[in-house]
């Protein structure tokens, strides 16, 4: 009993440490990690099975044609006035998410400031901190009015599509959002705090680093969408498979090139010329193709 409560309690504060160049404990990798797994069966468990019955479900439905397609004609006015209605809606959408997100600036900003840690910031102009608050805000509006701008897009183009287009479109859509959040989180939580770290650090004997807020916001959206996208690489690769333009024999072919590759896009997206920063970067590419090549084995 004495040797499970020790173990325990070495386990719990293992798990309170902090990650490297990081003010985060471990129990919150751990717990993404968890959280990503159960999304991960779930989806096996019960998404999966429904959406095979709906990709094979060929059954004409009213107003279509053979293949899918809208057979209500449309002139071109009418389809411009159709997408001033819906650019309206979204706009409006934009704004009042926008609007509400500005109540919380404050909680934005600190979730923004967060990865910096206790590192002095400043502002070189008198507009430059509302203007600041007002972009940060705006992602957040954005993010939040994501759904229905989607709807609106998806409202839009859907009548033209086929049945077969449309099943790929509403596939890669949950599949993009899943990889980017997945890459927006693993840029805030560890790639954005270690090469902070190391950027802050080197040279901070001789030389005060006090970054602009509006360069900080800058260099911290940057690198999250950069990361955000390139997490889209194995559903790229599972499309790609599946319109048969490239097969697995292909991709298993270049995997030498993909690895040098990894490294030079690990150079680009991380400001940080430490090896560190570059192998935390370029390992999750490489682990991502890999992922993309097993996918595109159930194309």
């Amino acid at each position: 009993m004495d040797q499970l409560s020790a173990g325990a309690q070495a386990a719990w504060q293992w798990l309170s440490e902090p990650i490297p160049y990081s003010t985060y404990p471990r129990a919150a990798v751990v717990g993404l990690l968890l959280g990503v797994g159960i999304v991960v069966v779930l989806t096996l468990l019960i998404a999966v099975p429904w959406a095979r019955r709906w990709w094979t479900d060929d059954a004409p439905r009213p107003g279509e044609d053979e293949q899918g397609v809208s057979t209500k004609e449309m002139t071109l006015f009418e389809h411009l006035l159709e997408l001033r209605n819906r650019l309206v809606i979204s706009a409006v959408a934009l704004a009042v998410t926008t609007a509400g997100a500005f109540v919380f600036y404050r909680t934005w900003m600190d979730i923004a400031l967060r990865p910096i840690g206790q590192h002095d910031l400043q502002a070189i102009t008198p507009t430059e901190t509302i203007f600041t608050y007002f972009q940060v805000t705006l992602v957040v509006g954005l993010l939040v009015s994501m759904p229905v701008i989607a709807y609106e897009a998806w409202s839009y183009v859907a009548p033209g599509l086929t049945r077969k287009e449309r099943r790929y479109v509403i596939a890669f859509i949950p599949g993009a959002t899943f990889c980017f959040v997945l890459g927006v989180s693993f840029a805030y939580f560890a790639l954005l705090p270690a090469a902070l770290g190391f950027l802050l650090g080197f040279g901070a004997d001789r030389i005060k680093i006090v970054p602009t807020i509006e360069s900080y916001i800058k260099f911290v959206s940057h690198l999250m969408i950069a990361t955000g996208l390139i997490f889209q690489m194995p559903l790229v690769m599972f499309f790609l498979a599946k319109l048969r333009l490239v097969n697995p024999k292909l991709l298993g072919s270049i995997r030498r090139y993909v690895i040098v590759a990894a490294f030079v896009a690990a150079a680009v997206v991380t400001p940080t010329p430490d090896p560190f920063n570059q192998l935390l970067v370029a390992i999750p590419i490489l682990v991502l193709y890999e992922i993309g090549v097993l996918l595109s084995r159930l194309a």
